[in-house]
């Protein structure tokens, strides 16, 4: 993990709980994540985006494999060491590079560019706060506003290998500008359009992933999944939308009502009963879990260390 601290810099630091900000580091390897993914579809309500996406055609083949492939990308960016998060990032720039042209059936007078800073940040910064905004849901923790600046300047500095070259490139700088970005991009630039309102809906039709899967054991899970995914997928939909700001869930096409409140709270309120009783072998994903083990073993190592070379006080030093 990156070298963000409970020390680095922070607004208010008499305000900023230290379990409270090991929690949310804790968070941003959880599998209970998942649970939110689709708050992520805030990305394609840029259509530029959604063109893009739509032209691959890898979201139509299985959005799940798509938000696997996303999810470990963003994993290795947070908990991976420098050198390996340095090589995502320009992995990624590279591969991007080909993501370019015009769009095809419904977005079709739609020129997009993956490298355009205002589409790269818009989506890094939507990933940024699927991980800020399941924080309480997850845990049950509120943050006050400096460990809010504290959490995201933590997951920033982890994205820093992302950012595009040039000044006018950067992802914002605090938290407040981040909220300051996002709150214009919702009035200013965001659009539904058929692609948003398509994987909406495709939500209750979630496919198996097909990831690390064996043929084998794919073919075996199948069936049970069939049956299964229609609750999956509306879990995944009420916790996601949950935390999606109100002016991008009326442009998905959702149409949330109270009850879907009443949801979100049983839903949550389970989560966070297991991120109390569930071990961090269940909770965490093997990087984050084996980070989060090194740490605690280079704490064990230095705990015998000496504070000073230097002969104890009122000892000569040569005899």
């Amino acid at each position: 993990m990156v070298a963000v601290t409970e020390n680095a810099q922070q607004p208010a630091a008499e305000s900023v709980r230290p379990r409270v900000i090991r929690e949310f580091r804790k968070h941003s390897g959880s599998v209970l994540g998942g649970f939110f993914g689709a708050a992520a579809f805030d990305e394609v309500a840029l259509v530029p985006v959604a063109a893009a996406v739509d032209k691959t055609g890898r979201f139509a083949s299985n959005f799940a494999d798509r938000g696997v492939r996303s999810g470990f990308s963003a994993f290795l960016a947070i908990w991976g060491d420098a050198e390996d998060r340095a090589a995502e990032g320009e992995r990624l720039k590279t591969m991007h590079r080909e993501v370019r042209g015009r769009g095809a059936g419904d977005f079709a007078d739609v020129r997009y560019s993956a490298l355009d800073p205002k589409l790269w940040n818009w989506i890094a910064v939507s990933g940024l706060f699927v991980v800020l905004n399941s924080f309480t849901p997850c845990t049950g923790i509120e943050l006050t506003d400096a460990e809010r600046e504290v959490a995201y300047r933590q997951l920033l500095e982890a994205f820093r290998s992302l950012e595009l070259p040039g000044k006018n490139a950067k992802l914002p700088a605090t938290y407040a500008e981040a909220d300051a970005y996002y709150e214009a991009m919702v009035h200013d630039e965001l659009a539904s359009n058929a692609f948003l309102r398509r994987v909406t809906a495709d939500l209750t039709k979630l496919p198996l992933p097909t990831l690390m899967l064996p043929p084998v054991l794919r073919a075996a899970l199948t069936p049970p999944w069939l049956a299964l995914r229609p609750l999956a997928g509306r879990v995944v939909t009420v916790c996601s939308f949950g935390i999606l700001h109100p002016g991008i869930r009326e442009l998905t096409g959702f149409d949330w009502r109270p009850r879907h409140d009443r949801e979100f709270a049983i839903y949550t309120r389970l989560l966070q009963l297991a991120w109390r009783t569930l071990p961090d072998r269940v909770l965490l994903i093997p990087l984050a879990r084996n980070r989060i083990e090194y740490e605690r073993l280079v704490r064990l190592h230095r705990s015998v260390a000496l504070e000073s070379f230097a002969p104890p006080p009122g000892r000569c030093p040569v005899g």
